[in-house]
């Protein structure tokens, strides 16, 4: 058993007489086989498998515990729940049966959780009632336990504050903060010097407030931590964490942001770093708690607030609240409030600003950004977070210091969010608090979540923008075949800008009537002279990250260096990710469903909300079918993988199991029946050190190579891709063109 990160399972597993063993050290040697780019914690539990290999082991898909926050659930990062899939990829000589990997979930409660044990239970020939009962017990121990630590950290508080000398809290992840393979020694390196420690998961945190949308369990454990020692005048806090830790890069600017002017201290590790450094940090972190000390009351906290709430309750007509002036701002027919779209492709931007417009909403599609909106971003962030969020940052506050920017109009930048596993959920969070650091008076932020596809602004803005979605994801197919069909690459793109300005205007006044205007344009593209036919040409499928494989900055370069090799790079669209939350929607729901007595189930909330689900659906695929008939008469749109239950199959069936919400399991399934329906290649494409991409990289990669299929993971971070990447990417090109020849050869 690998050490868990949650002691429920360990328990149950105990309860069955099975044994636990853990390797004591990791070798060496270990580290130096693993193949990937990976996070110090992940780097460490791959050595420990390496250091295990041989012994069957329980290494469990840790999805989610039990949330602290009652209106958001408490999952693990993609890394953590990507772990045992990420192993069977890289150690493929070890059969199945060695790893045993259930789906650990305590989304719906404990009765769900017990399914999921039993129908592990079921595979190792144990009695559902011999598992019920292992179950009950470590429940019960686990539940004991979390009472007895809280009973402890009730009495260090206690004995914190009349201690003479200051204490020190640890925060960060157990595996970061509490194992010795991944801490350095840090705890001792505060006892050793006469100062008391104390453990984060003992302290009674549960009813802290924290920023909102925090959906990562430790996320939460660590904030509400955070919060509640904020409050403590004699405990300082210490932060381990390591390097490229994706959580991290947004949580330690909610732990500056809630400590204030009270010091803390951050160290960030990996296998490279040395211990004398430490040792500094520390000493010079408990000089300055000794000055904070001596002038604790000459410097006090100041919060900036402009009062303005952005208000979409379902009930009331979408308006600001200005809490300052007491008064209500309408959104609709209001000159002086204005959305702004950070650019995602320049054409599916457009005409989003044009499908708002429609709605009587002032609404501005921000420019494609270069390397400058990058240097805004980063003159006010770490550099660690992820580069979609500088891409948004950075053109919002490049418009913020331009001739546009008006100080009589309250700006509205919008940003997608969801509910995790990735980072993507905080940036909304981190903006809210950014733009407060900057004094930003009449700035907000506005959300719509992935959890219900976006469906926020009401029936008739969802379907419009399903509209504008579908046709900028056909023609950016177009554009990208262009590069590698067009006899005047140039010239066609040029006459390609042209005609895509007029969707805009129609889009603005009603964007389903689109479809006489598309014919036009449909004739017009087609009377471009090509040199090569689509059907000749290799495809390469570029899937991975959302933002930067649609975003025309982060991705132009690739498809732009395929076109010049005559490899068509067909872009994954948004369309296929709304699919994708879709298809994860009718999974829950049924999910639900089944927990319902079966005679309830069909007069369910639930139930009612699949049916209404399933004629969405259909609604979306008739738009689909009706723009692509209009648009195949130019023969630049590339057949491409759209069933989403037969991706999903091939998901779970070859790389993750569909509890994995993410990017990870849309990518590597759609990767995999590109290449099954006659691609010739896939990219994944990334920003560095992303969740996502490498997960990606760490499941399909193996897999694709085992097939010898090429395949190639870029990481972006907004610079030009450097030589040596030019250079892999040069082979891959070169192997995507043998594929296809050998592949014509074959038929």
């Amino acid at each position: 058993l690998v050490k868990a990160l949650y002691g429920l399972p360990s328990m149950a597993i105990t309860g069955l007489s099975a044994s636990r063993a853990s390797c004591k050290a990791v070798r060496p040697i270990s580290l130096a086989l693993l193949k990937y780019s990976i996070c110090f914690s992940l780097a460490i539990s791959k050595a420990r498998w390496i250091s295990l290999s041989g012994i069957p082991i329980f290494l469990p898909h840790f999805r989610d515990m039990p949330s602290y926050e009652p209106d958001v659930h408490a999952n693990f990062c993609p890394i953590t729940q990507g772990l045992p899939y990420y192993i069977r990829q890289a150690f493929p000589e070890i059969a199945d049966e060695k790893i045993l990997s259930p789906v650990i979930s305590f989304k719906f409660g404990q009765s769900k959780a017990l399914e999921l044990v039993q129908k592990m239970g079921r595979k190792m020939g144990i009695p559902e009632s011999e598992i019920r009962q292992a179950f009950e017990i470590a429940s019960e121990k686990q539940m004991e336990y979390f009472s007895r630590a809280r009973d402890m950290g009730r009495a260090a508080l206690r004995e914190a504050r009349e201690a003479e000398k200051p204490v020190i809290a640890i925060l960060g992840r157990p595996y970061n903060a509490f194992t010795s393979e991944a801490n350095m020694g840090i705890p001792k390196k505060f006892t050793s010097r006469g100062f008391s420690i104390i453990p984060f998961d003992i302290l009674p945190f549960e009813d802290a407030q924290i920023f909102a949308n925090m959906y990562w369990y430790y996320g939460q454990q660590d904030m509400k931590a955070a919060a509640e020692l904020k409050k403590e005048d004699n405990i300082f806090v210490t932060f381990i964490s390591n390097f490229s830790c994706a959580p991290d890069s947004f949580m330690l600017h909610y732990l500056k942001w809630l400590m204030g002017i009270k010091p803390f201290l951050i160290l960030e590790l990996d296998s490279h770093t040395a211990d004398a450094g430490v040792d500094t940090r520390v000493e010079a972190f408990l000089d300055i708690i000794d000055g904070y000390r001596s002038k604790i009351n000459e410097i006090h906290d100041e919060n900036y607030d402009n009062g303005l709430r952005f208000v979409n309750n379902g009930r009331e007509d979408l308006h600001i609240w200005d809490s300052n002036n007491k008064r209500k701002i309408k959104v609709k027919n209001n000159p002086r409030v204005k959305i702004l779209l950070s650019n995602m492709g320049n054409l599916s931007t457009e005409l989003v600003a044009a499908v708002l417009r429609s709605a009587a909403i002032e609404a501005e599609a921000l420019p494609v950004a270069d390397f400058k909106t990058l240097q805004v971003a980063r003159s006010h962030t770490s550099g660690k977070e992820c580069v979609p969020s500088h891409l948004v940052l950075g053109s919002a506050l490049k418009y913020f210091s331009s001739d546009k920017y008006r100080k009589d109009q309250i700006y509205l930048l919008f940003v997608p969010i969801t509910t995790g596993p990735c980072r993507t959920g905080q940036y909304y969070i981190f903006f809210q608090n950014l733009f407060k650091e900057m004094r930003l008076e009449n700035v907000l932020v506005i959300t719509m979540s992935a959890d219900n596809s976006y469906t926020e602004f009401g029936p008739h803005f969802s379907k419009h923008l399903w509209w504008s979605l579908v046709v900028s994801d056909l023609m950016k197919d177009i554009d990208t075949s262009l590069r590698a069909c067009a006899v005047d690459v140039a010239g066609a793109r040029k006459k390609y800008d042209q005609l895509w300005h007029r969707l805009i205007k129609t889009a603005e006044k009603d964007i389903t009537a689109i479809l006489p205007v598309l014919k036009e344009i449909s004739a017009g593209l087609a009377s471009i002279p090509l040199k090569r036919t689509l059907k000749t040409l290799p495809k390469v499928l570029i899937v991975g990250e959302i933002y930067v494989r649609r975003d025309d900055f982060a991705v132009d370069e690739l498809i732009r260096l395929f076109g010049d090799k005559g490899i068509v790079g067909k872009v994954s669209g948004i369309s296929e990710w709304i699919h994708y939350l879709d298809f994860i929607r009718e999974y829950e729901l049924k999910k639900r469903i089944r927990l319902i007595h079966w005679f309830k189930r069909i007069f369910s909330k639930e139930f009612r909300m699949l049916i209404k689900l399933m004629v969405e659906k259909l609604y979306k695929r008739s738009i689909e079918v009706r723009v692509k008939r209009i648009l195949k008469s130019t023969e630049l749109i590339p057949a491409a993988p759209h069933n989403m239950y037969e991706i999903m199959a091939n998901t779970q069936r070859y790389f993750v199991d569909h509890e994995l919400n993410s990017e990870i399991a849309v990518s590597s399934g759609a990767a995999a029946t590109a290449m099954f329906d006659g691609y010739s290649g896939v990219v994944n494409i990334s920003p560095f050190a992303c969740l996502i991409g490498r997960v990606i990289e760490g499941v399909y990669t193996p897999w694709a190579r085992e097939r010898k299929y090429p395949v190639i993971s870029v990481e972006v971070d907004g610079n030009l891709l450097p030589p040596n990447i030019i250079n892999k990417l040069d082979i891959f090109t070169l192997n995507v063109l043998r594929f296809k020849q050998e592949s014509v050869l074959k038929k």
